[in-house]
């Protein structure tokens, strides 16, 4: 082969690297890992509140029973100024018919952080760990560009694919700007599974809020109501796109069938609005009281 186009097909294929890193790091604004992102060691939320005392509601999206080694799907970043008392997150589940699930997106929770940064979140629900929060067990990449706890910068699109390892059946989370420019994160290996030790059964997706309730419920996605017919010249609310699950054999599959769940009506909503195949519209804007 001509050393010349040796040479190009070199520099073509690192410069093709290099730009799928930047991109991939661009989803929250950054060149390199921010400091200080470690994630609390304690529940702060048992720790400052009354369990009794504290609410929950969703806007979410429940897939139907599918057999699936692997989930994709695409969120906006937003940031909201809220109080201690008060989270709100956007996310992607996937989860096992023996109640196990892994969960990663961003979130805004005074309370846990310490202000009102939106942080990107990775936790999971399985063999010990009963209360769907646990973060321990999660293993990192070395070096990689973001990390559960790190800040995130509003505006930004967020690309999250969960996909289990055919070698060590551990599941890989990957993050990135677009389906295109994903890094990996780090894993949540077999051992802490039973059932999704093997395949995954159901995925979630959408918003959820918590807040105590001496507090209203905050805004959840962009704080815009959601429904299925957005009126001329009013902004869209938070949306979910390019969701697809993956199969055992490896063939991805658009969401065709769904339910959900939805709480707090007069605060939040969902849609999918016509016309848009893979748009998932959620959240509204909050205010909501017990």
């Amino acid at each position: 082969m001509d050393s010349k186009l040796c040479f190009g097909m070199v520099v073509l294929c690192l410069c093709t690297f290099i730009i799928g890193e930047v991109q991939a790091k661009e989803v929250h604004g950054l060149g390199s890992r921010k400091t200080g992102s470690k994630l609390p060691d304690f529940d702060a939320w048992t720790e400052f509140a009354n369990p009794d005392d504290i609410l929950t509601a969703r806007s979410a999206y429940f897939t139907t029973n599918h057999d699936f080694t692997g989930f994709i799907g695409s969120m906006t970043v937003y940031n909201h100024n809220i109080r201690k008392g008060q989270m709100t997150r956007s996310y992607i589940s996937i989860r096992s018919n023996a109640n196990e699930e892994i969960t990663a997106g961003w979130v805004v929770d005074p309370w846990t952080f310490g202000d009102s940064r939106t942080r990107f979140f990775a936790q999971w629900k399985g063999v010990g760990c009963p209360n769907s929060e646990c973060r321990n067990g999660f293993v990192p990449k070395q070096s990689a560009y973001l990390a559960p706890g790190d800040p995130l910068d509003a505006g930004n699109h967020m690309t999250l694919k969960f996909l289990k390892d055919v070698g060590t059946g551990d599941w890989i989370l990957y993050a990135g700007a677009s389906i295109n420019f994903l890094s990996e994160i780090g894993r949540f290996p077999k051992s802490l599974f039973t059932q999704l030790a093997v395949q995954a059964n159901h995925a979630e997706f959408g918003g959820s809020v918590k807040f105590i309730n001496s507090l209203s419920s905050p805004p959840m996605g962009n704080g815009v109501f959601a429904r299925n017919i957005v009126p001329a010249g009013q902004p869209w609310p938070a949306m979910m796109t390019g969701l697809y699950y993956v199969r055992p054999d490896g063939v991805f599959v658009s969401i065709n069938s769904y339910s959900y769940k939805l709480g707090y009506l007069n605060c939040y909503g969902l849609g999918k609005p016509t016309g848009s195949d893979d748009h998932f519209v959620y959240g509204g804007p909050g205010g909501c009281f017990s």
